[in-house]
């Protein structure tokens, strides 16, 4: 529900403004309505904006309205402003940014348009370039970078800032000019998934030359619906929720700060910066002593280039420069408060043994008073006791890193994906044709590509404890030594190239005989479909078994831990686009050749009618 608009008389002006900055649109429609009707006004002021969830329709109504107000409308911008702020503000005869402001429009980075004719209005005003470039990079813009693009007029603070004397109107653009840019946009369209979402932007900017205003403005709503309806921007918006929703871990409270003291050990350089300019002594150590002095003139030399840039002061990097202390064996970092350590088993367990206090252990068991942590790109889980973990998390988000509460959810995924492309495999397909369907599909490496590269000896040992098994396929690698790249020999025989097995298709037509299988046609979109379907099972089975408290996490660690394009939005979010009965089925079929029989969390969502994304709201 939102909060009403209050108007107010301040001389020849008319104010409206909102104790948040942000109202409901029909009392937003109101006030203005009420301003228009009163005599004597030299301008009206808008300070108070819609709510971020206001519907496009609401916003178009207010935007229009404020572009056929009979006295000039001037927009005070602050904070930070997406498109419920500036559709409606571009419609204005000003804008005036005060310092605080920061532009948010992330809508085309999620495979969507602004709503409300933003893109048109800011295209009139800009010409297609600038809009383009504006609408691509997202932001934050800053006041000042608002004004030096043209979206707004001026930067003031002041409660009613100094005018004109008249406002001129927006300059026509150049006809010629706009459509040679319309022109060049087109063809800097690079192709892959984004492709259409920028031919459709290209489209509206042209439509806003073309077109009269609100014609153009009803031409760009359609294309938004258009693309909303897409696979595209559903997995794009489903990813960027789960990442909101991950900002906080499940049930855990945080500490409003760091940690006073932390120790790191074979921790990313990034991590030790982030928590000394957070005024948290830090103890580092490496495993190798030539590491640690480069690691430790890189923090120095990077102290010297924020001094230099201005953006610390001399006094600020010396005392961060204090709470840095070097540690040359893993016994100097006992006693430092929390520690936060990748280290073999045999060192973690000394550590252990010397001070049991609280740690963070890289891929180590868990002990009581411990927390666990797995690093994959832009991400780490974090399992263990609570009171640790509260401890660890706001350590970690130092280094910038998203951090889910997770118990090795990325080796879990990893597992199932390699067993479930072994079942693909034994059931008719090839290597090639199995790597190379996953990766066309959106994978950034197909299962048997990662399985050469990791090592048999690497996987093989992470499948025991789960609820796959290695099949016929992987034991015979293993009988024959053929455990990866790294020895010249796995699923591909390695030389300059990785070229197929020699005999692979007698070996393969072998396994299957000896199994009882006949082979059957496996085109590159079955293939597809058997592997996100294992995977999703494996998704289910985390959370059931705790290992995941969200859907939408299981989603972001499998973009990260198995390269999956974010376009695609994850599994869980593909078993909710095929439907969780057509799923089940699927995944009964696959028990039927050794794969987990269904998870019992499917039948409770599918008699409930629900889906994995409701898990997470």
């Amino acid at each position: 529900m939102g909060q009403g608009a209050q108007l107010e008389r301040l001389g020849d002006f008319a104010r409206i403004r909102a104790p948040t900055g942000r109202a409901d649109a029909e009392a937003l429609c109101a006030a203005l309505s009420d301003a228009a009707g009163q005599p004597g006004l030299k301008a009206i002021l808008i300070e108070a904006w819609p709510e971020e969830a206001t519907a496009p329709a609401r916003l178009r109504q207010f935007a229009a309205q404020i572009a056929e107000a009979a006295v000039p409308v001037i927009a005070l911008l602050d904070g930070p402003a997406g498109a419920s702020v500036l559709a409606p503000a571009l419609a204005a005869d000003m804008r005036v940014a005060r310092p605080g402001l920061r532009i948010v429009l992330p809508e085309l980075g999620l495979g969507t348009l602004p709503p409300a004719g933003l893109a048109v209005r800011m295209a009139r005003r800009l010409g297609p370039i600038v809009t383009a470039e504006i609408l691509s990079g997202g932001g934050p813009l800053t006041a000042q970078a608002a004004v030096q693009l043209g979206l707004c007029e001026l930067v003031s603070a002041a409660a009613i800032p100094d005018l004109p004397q008249s406002l001129a109107p927006a300059a026509a653009q150049d006809a010629a000019r706009y459509l040679a840019e319309i022109s060049a946009l087109r063809g800097q369209i690079p192709s892959g998934p984004m492709a259409a979402v920028r031919e459709r932007l290209a489209d509206v900017l042209e439509a806003a030359l073309l077109l009269p205003v609100e014609e153009a403005i009803t031409y760009s709503e359609v294309a938004r619906e258009d693309l909303d309806a897409t696979e595209l921007a559903g997995a794009l918006h489903h990813v960027a929720r789960a990442r909101e929703r991950a900002m906080r871990l499940a049930g855990i409270a945080e500490p409003e700060q760091l940690p006073e003291q932390v120790a790191l050990w074979n921790q990313p350089e990034k991590l030790a910066r982030a928590l000394l300019r957070g005024g948290v002594r830090v103890t580092l150590g490496e495993s190798d002593p030539a590491r640690l002095e480069t690691v430790v003139r890189d923090l120095a030399a990077a102290q010297e280039r924020a001094v230099a840039a201005g953006r610390i002061t001399p006094e600020a990097a010396a005392q961060h420069w204090a709470g840095l202390t070097p540690a040359l064996s893993l016994a100097e970092i006992a006693g430092s408060g929390l520690r936060i350590v990748a280290a073999r088993p045999e060192e973690a367990e000394a550590l252990r043994q010397q001070d049991p206090g609280a740690l963070a252990l890289e891929d180590a068991p868990a002990r009581p008073g411990e927390a666990r942590f797995s690093r994959l790109p832009g991400l780490v889980e974090v399992s263990g006791e609570p009171a640790v973990l509260a401890l660890l998390a706001p350590a970690l988000r130092a280094g910038r890193d998203l951090v889910l509460h997770a118990q090795g959810l990325g080796h879990w995924l990893e597992v199932a994906y390699i067993v479930a492309a072994e079942r693909t495999l034994m059931a008719g397909a090839t290597p090639d044709a199995v790597d190379a369907a996953l990766t066309a599909w959106g994978f950034a490496e197909g299962p048997f590509a990662r399985l050469d590269r990791r090592g048999l000896e690497a996987i093989l040992p992470r499948i025991a404890g789960t609820p796959w098994h290695a099949g016929a396929y992987l034991n015979l690698l293993l009988l024959e030594g053929r455990l990866g790249a790294e020895v010249g020999a796995g699923v591909r025989q390695y030389g300059p190239n990785a070229a197929p097995w020699p005999g692979e298709a007698e070996e393969l037509a072998a396994l299957r005989a000896e199994a009882g299988i006949t082979a059957r046609p496996m085109p590159a979109a079955e293939i597809t479909a058997r592997v996100l379907a294992e995977l999703a099972q494996a998704g289910a089975l985390a959370l059931q078994a705790g290992r995941a408290h969200r859907a939408g996490d299981v989603d972001l660690v499998a973009i990260a831990a198995l390269g999956l394009a974010r376009h695609r939005g994850g599994p869980m979010f593909q078993a909710d686009r095929m439907g969780l009965l057509p799923l089940r089925n699927r995944l009964r079929a696959l028990a039927a050749e050794g794969a987990p029989a269904p998870a019992s969390l499917l039948d409770v969502l599918i008699r409930n009618g629900r889906r994995f994304a409701e898990l997470d709201a």
